[in-house]
Parts: C-alpha cells; sequence; structure tokens
C-alpha cells in the first residue's frame, strides 16, 4: 500500500512538473510573440496618425499606406508561420527570382532592423543570377538568423551577406562579428527550444530557419567560435546555407 502511494503520488508530480513545463513554453512562445509584434504595431501606430493629418500630400500618403501594408504583412508572415511550425509542415510557394535583386531589397529591410543595434549590414554578392525559392519564406530565414546576430553584438558590429554559385547549387553565407555560440550548444542550435540565454524568444527561430531550408531541398552548416576559442581568431558565427539553383526535389508540401 506504500509503495502504490509512492508510486501515486511520483505520477502527480510528473503530471504537475509536465504542466509546468507546457505552461512555461507557451509563455516563452507568448513572450516571443509581442516581442516582435511590437514594432511592426508601433510602426503601423505611427504612420496611421501620419494619415490622419489633412496637410500631408498625396504622395506621402501613398508612401505611408504601403508601409503600413508592408508591416502588416510582415505580421501575418510571423504568425503564419509559428502556425505552420506547430501544425509540422512548412508549406512553400516557390517560384523563379533574380537573387541579387531579391537580396538587395532584404538587406534594406535588415538594415533598418539593425540599425538600432549600431550593427554594420555588407553585402558582397557574388552571384546574383535566377533562383528557384520561396522568397518570403527565405526573407524569414535571413530575417531569423539577423534577429540572433543582432543580440549576440549588443555592442555594434557586422553583419555579412556572401553570395556563390556552384555546378547546379547556390550558397548564402550570413556571418557575425559577435560573441559566438558555445561549443555546447552548438549541436543542438537548430532543436526547437534551444536559445543561448536571451531575454526572450522561444528558441524556434533556428528551428524554423532548418525547416524552410530543408523544404527547399537544401542544407544549412553553422562554424562559430567563442573568445580564445581559437588562437589568433575572433569571435563569431556564420551560417552556410546551400540550395539548389533549380525547382527544389522535396516531398514537402507546396502551397
Amino acid at each position: 500500500a506504500n509503495q502504490a502511494a509512492v508510486a501515486i503520488e511520483n505520477a502527480r508530480l510528473l503530471e504537475r512538473i509536465v504542466q509546468s513545463e507546457q505552461l512555461s513554453v507557451i509563455g516563452r512562445m507568448a513572450a516571443s510573440i509581442i516581442h516582435d509584434l511590437k514594432q511592426p504595431m508601433a510602426v503601423i501606430r505611427g504612420f496611421a496618425e501620419l494619415l490622419g493629418n489633412p496637410d500631408v500630400d498625396p504622395e506621402k500618403r501613398r508612401t505611408f499606406s504601403d508601409l503600413i501594408l508592408e508591416d502588416v504583412d510582415r505580421f501575418l508572415g510571423m504568425t503564419q508561420e509559428l502556425l505552420d511550425y506547430s501544425r509540422g509542415t512548412i508549406n512553400l510557394q516557390p517560384k523563379e527570382v533574380q537573387l541579387g535583386d531579391w537580396l538587395d531589397g532584404v538587406t534594406r529591410l535588415l538594415r533598418e532592423e539593425l540599425a538600432g543595434s549600431r550593427a554594420e549590414v555588407l553585402s558582397q554578392l557574388s552571384y546574383r543570377g535566377p533562383v528557384w525559392m520561396d522568397p518570403d519564406r527565405m526573407r524569414r530565414v535571413l530575417i531569423n538568423i539577423a534577429g540572433n546576430a543582432r543580440d549576440a553584438m549588443p555592442e555594434g558590429g557586422t553583419f555579412s551577406i556572401v553570395t556563390r554559385s556552384g555546378a547546379g547549387y547556390w550558397e548564402l553565407e550570413l556571418g557575425d562579428t559577435g560573441e559566438g555560440i558555445p561549443p555546447e550548444l552548438r549541436p543542438r542550435i537548430f532543436e526547437p527550444f534551444v536559445t543561448s540565454g536571451k531575454d526572450h524568444g522561444t528558441g524556434l527561430g533556428l528551428a524554423i530557419v532548418r525547416e524552410i531550408v530543408d523544404g527547399h531541398g537544401g542544407a544549412i552548416e553553422l562554424h562559430s567560435r567563442v573568445a580564445g576559442e581559437e588562437a589568433g581568431q575572433s569571435p563569431g558565427s556564420v551560417f552556410t546555407i546551400r540550395m539548389p539553383i533549380g525547382p527544389p526535389q522535396t516531398d514537402q508540401p507546396q502551397g
């Protein structure tokens, strides 16, 4: 009877622990979503106030309207991304894209995103030609990795974007001059809910990145160093993404 009572109590304790962990995950996800949405919502509110000013000329009104729509689309994209990931599916809509033109637009966005953190964005696009990808999903890949780079460079630094091509493939290299990722985290960095001690975030950013890259039939690798890990080498992280130039041959559902 005593053993049965102990077993029942242990089962109840385990259930409470599981419920506590589930609530913790939900809380972290909610905090991350709120954090990520605060900036676009503030921008939307500011431009909406400007649109209410009767003295604003029509050209500026169109500009403000376009910026509001752009942020609303980002808002919807972020929420859809979380929904897709929670369901275990990343729906892609691949098409042919001129890599250089697409990256020029994303780079402008990243410069705005990183401006407040004194981080400089540099690009070296050796390949600017056609590729086959979902431009919206791949933009999220860059935003997620750039967000991690910003957090790793609290005193400022450099975020670099490099492209190159080979036989049937193209590569995108995203690097930062930040603090680096601790060695013990590197094997698990693409797993869900793995974070490096950030005050916010769920640890889903890089897990979603890998899902998107895998969905394109590509692969992603991390190379990172912390201070003092390699003699004469500065700390930092580099993510290298290799993708097929043509339409991906994959079983991932297409939208």
